[in-house]
């Protein structure tokens, strides 16, 4: 389940007014009258983000933060494939990849073969050639990875995958290298089709003499093989140690930066001069870069003082609105940008809660939410409450409900049928809506309803539960009296607390619910989310989307009901995925009848989707975050510079 892990720890930084040494400044001088201007070391910025850094710098396989995935950005590049906004979909990025064939065999399997580029380099100068595309994923989905704690990459689309994982062959048929700069990979026919289809190319390549040093990719014409083989203890030396395994302490990268220091809070990177560029020939502008876990509680302060440049995905309201009376205040020096959220906040019912198993528990505390006053308490009118699994800015969400246009390309299309195809899709996502969801506003008394025909009729006692006399409701399971108390683990902010206490819990109460909020830490929840640890029946935290939408959340090992419920829409989000990438429209109503299923099992509650902000110095020029997926996307194109005194 660690894929869990991955999408929710923005969120949870967001929320925790996390303690932090405020980290070296980039400005000359400090002040904070309106007077005040903040001299800039024009090469370098300094980023800061609630959200602290794990030191997960190579891949996401033994988990990390957002703020990991941020710098893995800046370190690893040249990715076969990027997200077109234009198009809605994936494509080979052309600075990476000259060329491409598609070939499908008799038995439906699909086979890739790329022609890289030949002026790929690492960060020390060796070219990069598909070898090191091939050793990436021979890596990646190697069971090795479990051996070190790790959750290997699913490789079983490949054809030849169940001959290696079953140690009939050394090397993966659907990996081939057929050149230096000639890559080839086979997807299995019943792995098809697939709605993100190219999202399993979205190789990057790695260096096998920093991460298996001794070790080479061959191919023997039946397939590519790392040899000799892999042993455990070698890869956790080289890339585990903490001290200088890969994963922490990367030297030899591919991405715009190279990394120069990191001290466990805060990492330094340096300008890759070997660098060639995006598809835009966008290279780094900036020579230096500092990010580090931003002090909440003062990061605008911080930015306002000149020790940070950049604060990025603000979500709070009282820091909203701090950092908009800065940019007032001081509207030469300093700006904004805002952008809807590609996700949500959210509880989620531990599925290993006796209590929670009860559906009926489930739908009775989400009538006890008004979720329309804890966004405002929380975020204000920087947010929404939602009622599905998804983000305001997520592109689906937009299709579908947000007002956003789908517009396929008409390029190409050579026939009347094909135009007509193309008209049948605009107008059947025209036609798809919400509206099918199940709603939940606050209404104790339907909660009332719920758990009185569930059962939950008795007092401490073993008398008849009377609504509204301040009991909690207790019920018989076996031979036991059980009380119907909820835990509820929560990061630590006082702030997230107290909105929980005042809105949620009385009106729980009224149900006949008590509440008990444990503040926990993130790496906590994180295992909660997981499906890890007992004793706690729900969880407070966020979950952000990428673009390619995979519900393997919902993936379960466990056989409780939340388990069932939680595989049944794994498999409705198999389903989604089950279809051809130019099928848009299918694949939003597949998505729809997801989200339907969802309210009707509720794993989990959604509660709201917000805007973020980021807040920085007018110096930095072309930060546009508003079409990137992050900041450290966004950066590449940025400079800092003399603004523009207006």
């Amino acid at each position: 389940m660690m894929k869990r892990i991955l999408c929710f720890w923005i969120a949870l930084g967001l929320m925790l007014g996390i303690s932090a040494a405020r980290p070296a400044g980039t400005a000359r001088a400090a002040g904070a009258n309106d007077n005040t201007w903040m001299e800039y070391d024009y090469r370098e910025l300094t980023v800061g983000n609630p959200t602290p850094m794990e030191g997960k710098f190579f891949t996401s396989m033994w988990g990390g933060t957002t703020s990991d995935l941020d710098a893995q950005q800046l370190l690893h590049g040249y990715s076969l494939v990027k997200w077109d906004p234009e198009l809605g979909r994936l494509r080979f990025d052309r600075s990476v990849v000259s060329g491409s064939v598609t070939l499908d065999d008799a038995e439906g399997n699909r086979t890739y073969i790329l022609i890289l580029q030949r002026d790929l380099r690492f960060s020390n100068g060796e070219l990069i050639m598909a070898w090191d595309y091939a050793f990436g994923l021979l890596l990646a989905v190697n069971p090795i990875i479990s051996d070190l704690g790790g959750e290997p990459v699913d490789g079983s689309w490949l054809v030849g995958y169940d001959d290696y994982m079953a140690k009939r062959r050394r090397g993966i048929e659907g990996v081939r290298v057929l050149g230096n700069y000639v890559l080839s990979l086979t997807v299995k026919a019943e792995a098809l089709p697939y709605f993100f289809e190219l999202s399993r190319l979205s190789l990057k390549p790695y260096p096998i003499s920093e991460i298996a040093p001794g070790h080479s990719v061959s191919d023997d014409g039946r397939g590519a093989a790392i040899t000799p083989t892999l042993e455990k203890e070698e890869l956790r030396q080289s890339i585990l140690d903490p001290q200088s395994g890969y994963m922490s302490h990367p030297k030899v990268v591919s991405g715009p930066y190279t990394l120069a220091d990191f001290d466990g809070k805060t990492a330094t990177f340096q300008r890759n001069n070997h660098y060639k560029g995006n598809e835009e020939g966008r290279k780094p502008l900036l020579e230096k870069l500092t990010f580090t876990q931003a002090d909440q509680s003062r990061m605008i302060q911080d930015l306002g003082e000149g020790s940070l440049g950049l604060v990025n995905k603000v979500s709070r309201q009282d820091l909203i609105r701090e950092g908009v009376e800065l940019t007032k205040r001081r509207s030469r020096q300093y700006t904004a940008a805002s952008y809807m959220r590609s996700g949500l906040s959210l509880i989620w019912f531990n599925e290993n809660s006796p209590k929670a198993q009860e559906l009926a528990v489930r739908r009775a505390a989400a009538y006890c939410l008004d979720r329309a006053a804890f966004t405002e308490k929380y975020v204000g009118e920087y947010g929404s409450p939602v009622d599905g699994y998804y983000g305001l800015g997520q592109w689906m969400y937009q299709l579908v409900e947000g007002g956003g246009e789908y517009n396929p390309p008409e390029d190409g299309l050579q026939t009347e049928e094909e135009r007509q195809a193309r008209l049948d899709q605009i107008k059947a996502v025209e036609e798809l809506s919400l509206d099918g969801l199940t709603r939940y506003t606050l209404d104790t008394g339907r909660a009332n309803e719920i758990l009185d025909e569930a059962g939950w009729t008795l007092d401490m006692g073993g008398g008849k539960y009377v609504p509204g006399e301040g009991e909690i409701r207790y019920k018989i399971i076996g031979e036991r009296l059980l009380r119907l108390r909820l835990t509820m683990a929560v990061p630590n902010s006082p702030e997230l607390i107290r909105a929980i206490q005042e809105i949620f819990a009385p009106a729980l109460a009224e149900a006949g619910i008590e509440l008990l909020v444990e503040a926990t830490d993130m790496k906590t929840v994180g295992d909660l989310y997981s499906g890890k640890g007992e004793g706690i029946d729900m969880v407070f935290l966020g979950q952000d989307f990428p673009e390619v939408f995979d519900p393997e959340v919902f993936r379960s090992d466990g056989d409780s009901e939340i388990a069932q419920a939680e595989n049944e829409l794994y498999e409705l989000g198999r389903e989604m995925l089950r279809t051809e990438p130019e099928d848009t429209a299918g694949f939003l109503a597949k998505w729809v009848r997801l989200q339907e299923r969802i309210s009707e099992t509720l794993p989990l509650i959604p509660l709201y989707s917000n805007m973020y902000f980021d807040f920085y110095t007018c110096e930095l020029h072309d930060y546009g975050i508003q079409t990137q997926a992050s900041w450290a996307e966004a950066i590449l194109k940025a400079y800092m510079g003399y603004p523009d005194k207006k």
